[in-house]
């Protein structure tokens, strides 16, 4: 092979290493997704009763000093104020019982919480009156003294803790959802040596988001 057609074959090759070392140009733009905050909802339970709230807590909602017979009634208004569905609330009740300190009082008999008969307990589950839940039909008489008292509320037993479990939470979340409660000192069951004594009653409002819960 001559000289003239090697160098036209070297020629060749440098011509396809040169095209195959360019590199094109090609158009692009840029631009950015920002300020992407992610927040989470709230689930705002307030309480009210006759004389406070909407607050996280109120007291006093409900209570009695007076004779055997005489009757006591309160409201306890829920709602949610935030902005994630509540599906449920639950209830548990605890009390104190505090005996007298003079007088036939400190005779110890049936403890007071035994003797504060309850006899409405109901739920306006859908916040507009028209649908109430008859809580105290949930309630059994756990102490077998023959009526259902403030001992039975806080004794009722459901899953392992002592609560009104699931209690539906319905219809407009931001309206008032009344808690309403009567009950009285038993006629039959208090006795001289209650004179004095007391019972201090907590209600626990638990809301929660999932029927899991």
């Amino acid at each position: 092979m001559n000289k003239s057609i090697w160098l036209s074959i070297l020629s060749i090759f440098a011509v396809v290493a040169l095209v195959g070392g360019l590199t094109w140009a090609y158009f692009s733009d840029v631009g950015t997704s920002s300020a992407n905050v992610f927040n989470s909802g709230t689930l705002d339970m307030k309480l009210t009763d006759s004389s406070e709230g909407p607050s996280d807590s109120v007291s006093g909602t409900w209570g009695l000093a007076s004779a055997p017979g005489d009757t006591f009634s309160g409201d306890l208004n829920i709602k949610n104020s935030g902005s994630v569905v509540a599906n449920h609330i639950e209830l548990k009740f605890d009390n104190v019982v505090t005996n007298a300190g003079s007088g036939p009082g400190t005779v110890s008999t049936i403890a007071m919480d035994r003797v504060i008969e309850i006899t409405n307990l109901s739920w306006d589950l859908d916040g507009n009156g028209s649908t109430d839940t008859d809580l105290l039909a949930l309630v059994t008489d756990l102490n077998l003294n023959g009526i259902k008292d403030l001992d039975d509320l806080e004794n009722r037993n459901v899953n392992g803790a002592n609560d009104f479990d699931d209690v539906t939470f319905g219809g407009v979340q931001s309206d008032n959802h009344k808690l309403h409660m009567e009950g009285r000192l038993s006629p039959t069951l208090a006795v001289n040596q209650h004179q004095g004594d007391s019972v201090t009653m907590s209600l626990t409002v638990d809301m929660n988001q999932d029927s899991t819960q």
